[in-house]
């Protein structure tokens, strides 16, 4: 009995020791998403749309994962005044991927533009967010962006 209380004893601190080393070595990086690719495109007035590929974490072991593709536009001094952001998730195998889901975010940071028409859909190894983004002069629209942004899984697993 005092034998089996013992080994109990040793078994129940391997474990907590085995716990603490498990949260010590989870660290904030392991967690966020990762940036994979940045681009920018400029308009004629200055103003410039930025998109930005994400990542989320996984496992070696696993095959699949999720990641975002987030396009914002700023204004020529450097401000952002609207986004579309689609999110996808994916299987790859090596030989192919495919899109198993996605979904989209679209809002505005200026009182000035307006966002409207979300739309999300995945096919084959893509996932798709759509919106509109409005910029209002009063209560006329002086212009209007329609903008696809589109997030690729590639057969090995490479988001772009």
């Amino acid at each position: 009995m005092r034998k089996n209380k013992k080994i109990l004893g040793v078994l129940l601190s391997v474990c907590m020791l085995w716990s603490q080393v498990l949260l010590v070595s989870a660290t904030p990086a392991d967690v966020t998403e990762q940036v994979v690719n940045v681009e920018r495109q400029y308009f004629e007035n200055g103003d410039y749309m930025e998109t930005v590929v994400f990542e989320s974490p996984i496992s070696v072991y696993s095959s699949s994962k999720s990641g975002s593709k987030s396009s914002t536009y700023y204004n020529s001094d450097n401000e952002a005044l609207w986004y579309v952001e689609v999110v996808g998730h994916f299987t790859y195998t090596g030989s192919s991927a495919k899109c198993t889901g996605a979904s989209v975010s679209a809002d505005s940071y200026s009182s000035y533009w307006g966002v409207s028409n979300r739309s999300s859909s995945y096919s084959g190894n893509t996932a798709t967010g759509k919106a509109t983004g409005k910029h209002y002069f009063g209560n006329a629209v002086v212009e209007t962006i329609n903008k696809t942004v589109n997030l690729s899984c590639s057969a090995n697993g490479t988001l772009s």
